[in-house]
């Protein structure tokens, strides 16, 4: 899937505007159109990096067809996590995903 395919699928997803968009990265409204439209293919490295933070997804996401938004979340989540939790923590985590997934029908 393309960038711009993507981009499209979280905005859609996350139900903002362009402008909303624009405004969270700090570009302008067409550059997303753009972004989303294919005719501005190749962003810098700091319009991905915003992107990513705007949605809560990895950088990688953007390039990598093999993670979905649902993985990416997760990636991100246990990322800013990884090391920083002691084994109590991750210990309490995993209880709660296990409740969550219990509880899920």
């Amino acid at each position: 899937m393309s960038l711009a395919s993507k981009l499209k699928k979280l905005r859609e997803q996350n139900r903002q505007s362009l402008q909303q968009v624009a405004d969270g990265v700090g570009i302008s409204k067409v550059h997303v159109w753009e972004l989303e439209k294919g005719t501005s293919s190749n962003p810098s490295m700091e319009i991905l990096k915003g992107l990513s933070d705007h949605f809560g997804v990895p950088v990688a996401y953007f390039n990598d067809d093999s993670i979905e938004p649902e993985q990416a979340a997760a990636l991100t989540f246990f990322r800013e996590f990884d090391g920083k939790l002691s084994e109590k923590d991750w210990n309490a985590l995993r209880g709660v995903a296990e409740a969550l997934k219990a509880n899920k029908p």
